[in-house]
């Protein structure tokens, strides 16, 4: 697993927008919140620095109020004739996805999915 201080190396030299990170004070937590969550995710996969730091700033970006709202179910909120509508926010950050694909759990509900039963015929 991917030390804190490689992590924020990682972070420094390869992301622009890590203001989630670097305004972070719990940012072993984060690290240690991102392994553990891409290990169930991910079981067969080695946790690579990159893959970690990006899921490491995507739990933190999570911690933004109007995110909890949403983790609570919270479909909009109006105020002062202001709209605010949220839409469904992955568990899995877009670049980890990008790089692994799809979670353990998602491959296993898509191979249910697509399993049809043939019945007799022949091949032409």
């Amino acid at each position: 697993m991917p030390t804190v201080e490689e992590v924020s190396v990682w972070i420094a030299l390869n992301v622009l927008d890590s203001q989630a990170w670097d305004d972070a004070t719990k940012k072993d937590l984060a690290v240690v919140q991102a392994s553990r969550n891409l290990s169930r995710w991910y079981p067969e996969i080695e946790l690579t620095t990159d893959v970690v730091s990006f899921q490491a700033i995507w739990e933190l970006q999570g911690l933004d109020p109007a995110l909890k709202y949403q983790k609570q179910g919270v479909k909009a909120v109006t105020d002062s004739g202001e709209r605010i509508d949220y839409v469904h926010r992955d568990k899995v950050a877009p670049d980890v996805r990008d790089l692994l694909g799809p979670p353990f759990d998602e491959l296993e509900e898509a191979e249910d999915d697509e399993y049809v039963p043939q019945f007799g015929g022949r091949l032409i």
